[in-house]
């Protein structure tokens, strides 16, 4: 018998877009994209974002309407492997517009699961 992680990692992207907007609160769009340091931490926050997407089976995610999986899952590919230039101020605006439905319905989703 094997164990289900989905929750563990429905948790981890929970806690990294949790992060990621944090992070997006506390800075002004020209303070993030000259910060080097804060731009590899946002970037590999991403990509961890999309490394637990991709470790939900894809009948769990089927049920999840409300997430972008493939943009969430294509996001990491770009940024893991430098398919193309990284825009810093797109991922600054991703995170500070974007994650707000994600996180609630990450949120949503757990609290119902949760219950059953």
């Amino acid at each position: 018998m094997s164990i289900d992680r989905t929750p563990a990692h429905l948790a981890d992207m929970l806690g990294f877009v949790r992060e990621l907007r944090a992070i997006a609160a506390a800075h002004a769009l020209d303070s993030f994209v000259r910060d080097r340091i804060l731009n590899l931490a946002v970037e590999k926050l991403f990509i961890n974002l999309g490394e637990a997407a991709q470790r939900i089976p894809e009948a769990e995610r089927a049920g999840m309407t409300g997430l972008p999986w493939r943009q969430i899952i294509g996001l990491r590919n770009i940024l893991a492997h430098g398919y193309e230039r990284i825009d810093q101020e797109t991922l600054y605006r991703t995170a500070c517009t974007e994650l707000a439905a994600v996180e609630r319905e990450l949120a949503a989703h757990l609290a119902t699961r949760g219950r059953d």
